[in-house]
């Protein structure tokens, strides 16, 4: 498929370079030019393990580049991601900015059908109002996606490569078959493409957070308790990780940790 990703910060990049690695043509947008130009000459402006090699190897093949010309690369592309930063305002909401500028730079450059995906984390409702901003600004077809990224710093390439799950919404099913079809590829060992609404997949993405940094907080509140009454964490984490219904991951106490999972994922 031809593909564009508008933002080449963490998720962006991973996303728009995994895609590529799997055949697709696609087209990675950034206003920074001096950003663009370096990634152009594969040098890569995050530290993330075997995204450099992958960077080069696909944009040397020619199935990667890199552009500050948006319009351009969304009237090419079939499928448009919308993957630019969403960071936290004064009040603690997400600034959309950025988001919806990038919504309306879309809108303005619809010239036939085009599959628009929400990537970045987004309020819950959000593909609603990409969906109505859109079309208050043409009058092409087009249909909004909410795909959320479940990546982790230091594995992203193998999350988004071998996902545990792919999160589709939309009320489409043509619209799903299509997103099934672009991440056929990554989920071959037999791993879910699970299909819900628009709202249904912001949700989960918010559940998912949530759910990771309540156990990383709960684990630091263990480890203070260890602490006073002289117990050793590390055999409190072995001993209740052996559940099931617990599991092992995301129970490392750490100061900070429970915000990484919401900056990071």
């Amino acid at each position: 498929m031809k593909i564009c990703v508008l933002g080449t910060g963490y998720v962006g990049l991973v996303a728009g370079t995994c895609f590529a690695e799997n055949g697709n043509d696609v087209i990675c947008v950034d206003l920074n030019k001096e950003k663009i130009d370096a990634l152009n000459h594969g040098q890569i402006p995050i530290y993330e393990p075997g995204l450099t090699d992958l960077v080069q190897r696909n944009t040397k093949e020619g199935r990667l580049s890199f552009t500050t010309d948006g319009p351009a690369s969304i009237r090419k592309s079939e499928v448009i991601f919308i993957a630019v930063g969403t960071p936290s305002s004064t009040d603690g909401s997400a600034d959309l900015e950025l988001f919806m500028k990038a919504a309306e730079n879309i809108a303005d450059n619809l010239n036939d059908y085009k599959i628009v995906v929400n990537k970045s984390t987004v309020p819950v409702g959000t593909a609603a109002k990409v969906d109505k901003l859109i079309r208050s600004r043409t009058n092409k077809p087009f249909d909004v996606v909410s795909n959320p990224e479940f990546l982790k710093e230091g594995s992203a390439i193998d999350d988004f490569l071998r996902p545990d799950r792919v999160v589709i919404g939309t009320a489409k099913e043509s619209v799903y078959k299509t997103m099934a079809q672009l991440y056929g590829p990554f989920v071959r060992q037999g791993n879910p493409i699970i299909w819900m609404s628009n709202v249904s997949a912001e949700m989960t993405k918010y559940a998912a957070n949530s759910f990771l940094a309540t156990k990383i907080s709960f684990m630091n509140e263990v480890a203070n308790l260890c602490e006073l009454v002289g117990a050793d964490v590390d055999s409190v984490r072995k001993g209740i990780s052996t559940d099931v219904r617990i599991g092992k991951h995301f129970l490392y106490a750490g100061v900070g940790m429970a915000a990484l999972v919401f900056r990071k994922t």
